[in-house]
């Protein structure tokens, strides 16, 4: 769906005897904004009502109405105001609303419902539309006193334009969905190619015959957007997601310029290509290679020297260019507007947290690269002088640990940085291991002093000292081997079992108390994914085959798979989605999961720390967040009862899976 605004005429308003949809007919419409004509015709006399053709809009007010005569008489008042027509499509442009609108019935409609980013009946799309209603008084009242300044944009329109929008009775297809239709039903495709149907400008793009190369876009309602005698070659319809179509014409063909979703230009054909970024921006290269950011609408210069741009995991821009001395690129960061967050300064900016909006960000020094500290408001809270700053990835924001950073300065020492970049004490000792998340705990720290391990807590107290350093690493490697499963032996060869072995030897019974399990012990919903299991089973390849000691514990996966794909019971989430954390109700269809909310997340947090949360969470309603497959960088979540909790884990290992309750 594109957000348009339209007008359209009706004899009677919703609510009074007569009204009738289907004798509803359109006027005019504008993609993505709201015409000045538009507001100026609705004028003074505007009152908001229902308007059924939205379902929420039965019963509340989300439209402009006004009387069709006023919106007759500012028309007449803006044509005497208007400068001459400059050109036929000007004069044709003209014509046409003055014969809309003098046919038209007696109540016009706005219909702006689409690009209010509200929801109909609410207190915030309500306060839209009172704002709209003043913009329209204040227009009338403008065309009444004659006031050129306020109405100029009117004043010079020419053919349709976003002062005046596109009139034609064919506005009514706004009243359903645009979809595309069959091409033979649409006469003015005869005789065209039709090249394709392009969902995003909600357009067929055609070319005439004997001509492919140019190409224009028209809707199923017959508007031309971009019509072919305007001769386009290459258009960036790709873009239109963004609200915008790049283009170049035949004449010129490696020039590019840029239009919007209604075919209005608003970057002239330059010589080089164009790739927009965002809404609001774009991305202008040269022949040559030299390259600038530019913004949208007006084309205003954002960055020059631009030689990398890409999206960022925390919504932002990074921009790279390439220094003259070593060939190495710096990089920045800008919001989706343009406007810059942190100057291209740094080797790498990792993404700002969602709650502090501190990154961490490295500069090259003397040949090694050290991080600091950086806001989304630009200043460097720490300065680049640290070997290491801990975070989750080597993308995520700083790992905060009781408001406090962990950070080991350029001589290798452990500290504590604070959430203004500050050392929270001077630093003294050497962590006492390489890992960061060895080194730094929940609310202490492992340090080396005089040769051996100590405990150290956020004030650079030492606290309690273990052993030796060369055997509190031996042990800490023998801990993480066995965690990693490098200390196990050999495993077991298992059985395994086709799907017709399955089918054949699976007790059904067994497999419904298994799937019971996965369901909080709904023996309906179990049978229900049972049924569905071996259904699919019995259409699997036939040469696969799953593990286990039985064949039922071999069908356990595949029964935990529709519980969660099919039955909303489970979820898979890698490690990377720590996002959907706070989701999770979307995920798992569990009424104990509905309040959930991760209200103690912070900069930083993990998936094991957002799975923490969940877990914490289910445990007074008595239930436990599993993982049927550890060790693994993917999560296969289900909820299971405490009492449940040892025979799924169980169930799980006969199925030659690795269980995990999270904690």
């Amino acid at each position: 769906m594109i957000n348009t605004a339209a007008l359209f005429s009706t004899a009677f308003l919703p609510g009074q005897a007569g009204f009738d949809t289907e004798t509803i007919t359109g006027l005019a419409e504008w993609r993505l904004d709201t015409p000045t004509l538009f507001k100026l015709l609705v004028g003074a006399g505007t009152q908001a009502v229902v308007w059924p053709i939205y379902g929420d809009g039965e019963d509340c007010a989300c439209v402009l109405a006004a009387p069709m005569a006023q919106a007759q008489a500012s028309w007449q008042a803006l044509s005497a105001l208007m400068d001459k027509p400059r050109d036929a499509a000007a004069i044709v442009a003209r014509s046409a609303i003055s014969a809309l609108l003098a046919g038209g019935q007696a109540w016009l409609i706005l219909d702006i419902v689409q690009l209010v980013p509200h929801d109909i009946g609410t207190p915030d799309y309500a306060a839209a539309l009172d704002a709209l209603r003043a913009e329209a008084q204040a227009l009338h009242l403008a065309l009444l006193r004659g006031d050129r300044e306020a109405l100029a944009p009117l004043l010079a329109a020419g053919a349709a334009s976003p002062a005046t929008g596109y009139w034609s009775a064919t506005a009514d297809a706004q009243l359903a969905n645009v979809e595309e239709l069959g091409t033979d039903e649409l006469p003015f495709l005869q005789g065209l190619e039709v090249v394709g149907w392009k969902e995003d400008a909600l357009c067929y793009e055609v070319s005439a015959a004997g001509e492919p190369d140019v190409t224009g876009l028209v809707t199923p309602y017959g508007r031309w957007i971009v019509p072919l005698s305007q001769r386009c070659v290459d258009l960036g319809v790709y873009y239109a997601d963004e609200g915008w179509i790049t283009f170049a014409t035949a004449d010129a063909p490696d020039a590019h310029g840029v239009m919007d979703l209604n075919g209005t230009v608003v970057l002239p054909p330059a010589p080089g290509a164009l790739y927009v970024i965002s809404p609001h921006l774009v991305q202008q290269i040269d022949a040559d290679g030299a390259s600038r950011l530019l913004r949208l609408p007006d084309g205003a210069l954002v960055l020059e020297g631009v030689d990398n741009i890409c999206q960022r995991n925390d919504g932002y821009i990074d921009v790279e260019r390439q220094t003259s001395d070593d060939e190495r690129n710096v990089c920045g960061v800008i919001d989706a507007t343009g406007k810059v967050l942190l100057p291209t300064a740094y080797s790498s900016v990792q993404d700002f947290g969602m709650k502090r909006k501190i990154a961490i960000v490295s500069q090259r020094i003397d040949g090694r690269f050290l991080f600091g500290l950086a806001n989304s408001q630009g200043e460097l809270l720490a300065p680049c002088q640290y070997e290491a700053i801990d975070s989750a990835t080597t993308s995520s924001p700083p790992k905060l640990r009781k408001n406090l950073i962990f950070a080991i300065d350029a001589q290798g020492l452990a500290c504590m940085l604070t959430l203004d970049g500050k050392q929270a004490f001077a630093p003294l000792y050497r962590p006492a291991h390489r890992l960061l998340g060895v080194a730094v705990q929940s609310d202490f720290l492992y340090v080396v002093n005089d040769g051996m391990a100590w405990s150290m807590d956020f004030t650079g107290q030492l606290l309690e000292q273990f052993d030796t350093v060369d055997n509190f690493k031996a042990a800490i490697t023998a801990q993480l081997s066995e965690a990693m499963g490098r200390g196990r032996k050999n495993a077991v060869p298992r059985n395994s079992f086709t799907p017709a072995q399955i089918l054949a030897k699976a007790d059904r019974e067994q497999l419904r108390a298994m799937a019971a399990l996965l369901f909080l012990g709904d023996a309906e919903l179990a049978a229900r994914c049972v049924d569905i299991t071996l259904e699919e089973l019995a259409q699997d390849d036939p040469e696969e085959e799953y593990e286990g000691d039985t064949p039922e514990a071999a069908c356990f996966f595949l029964l935990w798979s529709t519980a969660a794909d099919v039955l909303g019971h489970g979820a898979t989430l890698d490690w990377k989605s720590v996002d959907e954390v706070p989701h999770i109700r979307l995920h798992i269809s569990l009424p104990a999961l509905r309040d959930f909310s991760w209200a103690q997340r912070e900069d930083g947090d993990a998936m094991i720390d957002g799975l923490a949360a969940i877990a914490a969470h289910l445990a007074p309603h008595q239930l436990r967040l599993v993982n049927l497959h550890g060790d693994e960088d993917t999560y296969y979540l289900g909820v299971v009862r405490a009492q449940d909790a040892a025979a799924f884990s169980k169930v799980a290992l006969q199925a030659a899976l690795r269980p995990v309750l999270i904690e």
